[in-house]
């Protein structure tokens, strides 16, 4: 018997008694059915409103994170613009001071404050106009436009000088602004004010202001004195902006003189409130989400407290509408839920995301939060009642619903006993008959037809099996296209590195690579040279940002770069230099770039010559004595930008058995699965016990090592490892 007599005649069965059973039980099922449902769907809208929530909180926090590293990379470029500057200076003082509005210092205290202190000709105030965003805040909350001039830096000299009478390193500050402009327009609006302060006291401040810091020193301000102690680019809490009286942060770098040593710090500072607002936007869940910067501090009783830094509210039109008020002093959360905001706390402190429910505002809320930050995290908070209205919208229309039902059950009843064969036979006919499209598309569809489709109308499982069945098809197509480009892109990469190490005499070479993807993005080479070069090898080891197809495709474009400048003249400084020149205009912009460290190796003078690109230094341990020390010197990334430099560094005395060992930093950033990190320290621990036995030894200690630490977790990046000595073979 086919199909569709089938479910006619077990439609007809099972009708009758369903429809009996339903009259009687209808009046007690209809009763308790309104109720149930607001419960289901209010639980439903709830967990549905907590996973939005956690998400949307997480997508906020991680592009707050990319605008403060797009500051980072900003203030780093801000700070090789100084540099350049002062490497340039004359010796004898300069004249031209045209490119800046110049004023002399007044009485030193601590303070960021501007004011409209020394008096300036009517020249140097020329040129400035209003611009928005550039505004004062004064005590009674009023804005009050800022004039600014964007193609001068205001230059405050130092006590003892005068502008007839300059430092002589004034006129290198004061053709800054170009750079200093640049910068801002790559970075975006972001930048709001940036400066720049040597050692003694001659400050820069980008762009131009009608005014100069009143009773300032600063040298004694916050951001200078954790910029000259810090290695790298630092973060400052919320202070007093340049002139505006607006609550800002600061990113800071140390400016280091021609002679290496720190010779002041730079920083831009950006508004806190714009830093947020670039972010967040309004109405994500329901009307009234709040959203807030908090932080966790320590307490009275040693556990973290969760504090207020800033706060998404509704200002009157008079002070600009709706925005975010900063607190320089954070306040409490304030919500009577002490166990809730201890675990938000705790979160917070870790660093793990998370939705809860608290009382807020005395009102029952769902509160998201995100890590920003070391101890900071992103909080919206919104109420559950919002969350509930439709539950409450659905539980009237089932009332409503009930009460028809009563009046016309009856009706139904009879109309349905009297249409029942008639839709017995067009409900059978309507299954059987998509059923038998899908069977002959599929039969299509395995034969590798993949145009194939079928009708999809309706809104039953049918309908929404033919429109996943029309969906599969291409799916299916572009998966095995994709699959067979990932094949032929990991067959490539692999060809492209090295299979074996190359015999060179007086030289033992190994390496070890690892990819947590079928295609990955880090790379290694061997570079055995001829010609003008020749008796040298060179070794390189490079690190792509992320992994996957892009990731390869960026690592085999920087081979075909390295490869052929590397043969030519040059030291490795000059190689990486020209090499990211070429390599920036493809990436400069797109957020890609790759870390190297590269390094020619003179076996027969037992001396190295190296350069690294934003690369983990290399370790050059001694077997004999048991000492590890790290081969460093300055670079930035490759692609980030087309003018960095390199510097060359040397290694000389090289003695048999010494291992010189270059990996990538998805050795030591690998995690186990109690989330520890494998560690420099364990690397070095490796090294020393395996290093007697040689560079192929040491690279596979080391990849056995990482297996036992991580155990079944697996790797988050692209694992190398490359170790060269020198042997006993070696001419002297």
């Amino acid at each position: 018997m086919r199909i569709r007599w089938k479910l006619f005649w077990l439609l007809a069965a099972i009708s009758l008694v369903p429809l009996v059973a339903l009259r009687i039980n209808s009046q007690w099922a209809l009763t308790h059915l309104a109720e149930r449902l607001s419960v289901r769907v209010g639980a439903h809208l709830v967990a549905e409103a907590k996973t939005h929530l956690g998400r949307l909180v997480e997508d906020h926090a991680r592009i707050l994170a990319a605008r403060r590293q797009s500051l980072v990379l900003a203030v780093s470029m801000q700070a090789a613009a100084v540099e350049t500057a002062l490497a340039a200076a004359p010796a004898a003082k300069p004249g031209d001071l045209s490119k800046a509005v110049v004023v002399t210092a007044t009485a030193a205290g601590p303070g960021m404050g501007m004011g409209m202190g020394s008096r300036q000709s009517t020249a140097a105030t020329a040129g400035f106009t209003e611009t928005p965003g550039y505004f004062r805040i004064e005590a009674d909350g009023e804005q009050r436009p800022l004039p600014i001039d964007p193609s001068r830096v205001l230059l405050r000299l130092p006590p003892g000088f005068t502008l007839a009478d300059p430092p002589p390193l004034a006129a290198a500050l004061a053709g800054l602004a170009p750079s200093l402009a640049r910068i801002a327009t790559l970075t975006g609006p972001l930048v709001h004010f940036q400066a720049a302060a040597l050692a003694d006291g001659m400050t820069v401040v980008f762009p131009a202001i009608p005014g100069t810091p009143r009773r300032m020193d600063p040298t004694q301000t916050a951001w200078y004195e954790a910029a000259i102690s810090a290695p790298a680019p630092v973060w400052t809490p919320p202070q007093s902006e340049l002139g505006t009286g607006r609550v800002s942060v600061a990113v800071a770098s140390p400016v280091r003189g021609p002679d290496g040593a720190v010779a002041g710090a730079t920083a831009i500072f950006t508004p806190l409130d714009d830093l947020l607002a670039s972010v967040t936007s309004l109405g994500h869940i329901a009307g009234d989400v709040e959203t807030l910067l908090v932080l966790a501090a320590p307490g009275a009783d040693g556990l973290p407290s969760l504090l207020v830094e800033a706060g998404d509210v509704a200002r009157s039109p008079r002070h600009g509408g709706h925005g975010w008020q900063v607190f320089v002093t954070p306040a409490p959360l304030a919500s009577p839920d002490d166990e809730a905001l201890a675990a938000m706390a705790a979160d917070v402190a870790a660093g793990t995301p998370g939705v809860v429910r608290l009382a807020y505002n005395s009102r029952d809320c769902l509160a998201a939060y995100a890590k920003t930050g070391d101890g900071e995290a992103l909080l919206q908070i919104a109420p559950v009642a919002e969350v509930l209205a439709e539950a409450a919208a659905v539980a009237g229309d089932v009332e409503g619903s009930i009460r028809r039902l009563y009046t016309i059950g009856t009706i139904i009843v009879g109309a349905v006993m009297l249409a029942l064969v008639f839709l017995s036979l067009s409900a059978s006919r309507a299954v059987t008959r998509p059923i038998a499209a899908l069977t002959a598309a599929a039969r299509r569809l395995a034969a590798g037809d993949f145009s194939v489709r079928v009708p999809a109308r309706g809104h039953d499982e049918i309908a929404e099996l033919g429109r996943v069945f029309n969906d599969l098809a291409p799916t299916l197509d572009a998966h095995l296209r994709l699959c067979e480009t990932i094949e032929l892109a990991s067959e490539i990469q692999r060809n492209l590195l090295p299979s074996t190490p190359p015999a060179v005499p007086g030289l033992a070479l190994a390496a070890l690579c690892r990819y947590c993807d079928e295609t990955g993005g880090d790379y290694y080479d061997f570079l055995p040279f001829d010609g003008p070069k020749a008796g040298l090898v060179g070794l390189a080891v490079g690190d792509v940002t992320g992994h996957g197809l892009e990731a390869a495709l960026l690592m085999t474009t920087a081979r075909a770069l390295l490869r052929p400048r590397a043969a030519a003249p040059g030291t490795p400084a000059e190689v990486l230099a020209d090499v990211n020149r070429e390599l920036a205009r493809d990436t400069m912009g797109t957020g890609r770039f790759m870390t190297l460290f590269y390094m020619e190796l003179d076996p027969a003078r037992r001396t190295a010559a190296y350069a690294r690109a934003g690369h983990d230094p290399a370790l050059r341990h001694n077997p004999a004595t048991g000492q590890t020390t790290e081969l460093s010197c300055r670079g930035m990334i490759l692609g980030a930008t087309d003018d960095a430099r390199y510097e060359t560094g040397h290694v000389a005395g090289l003695l048999p058995g010494e291992i010189l060992l270059i990996g990538s930093d998805g050795l030591w950033e690998a995690r186990n699965a109690d989330g520890e990190m494998f560690g420099k320290t364990r690397t070095r621990t490796v090294l020393a016990a395996a290093a007697p036995d040689g560079p192929e030894a040491v690279c596979r200690a080391l990849m056995d090592a990482l297996d036992t630490f991580r155990g079944e977790i697996p790797l988050d990046d692209d694992v190398t490892l490359l170790a060269a000595a020198i042997t006993k073979t070696a001419n002297t």
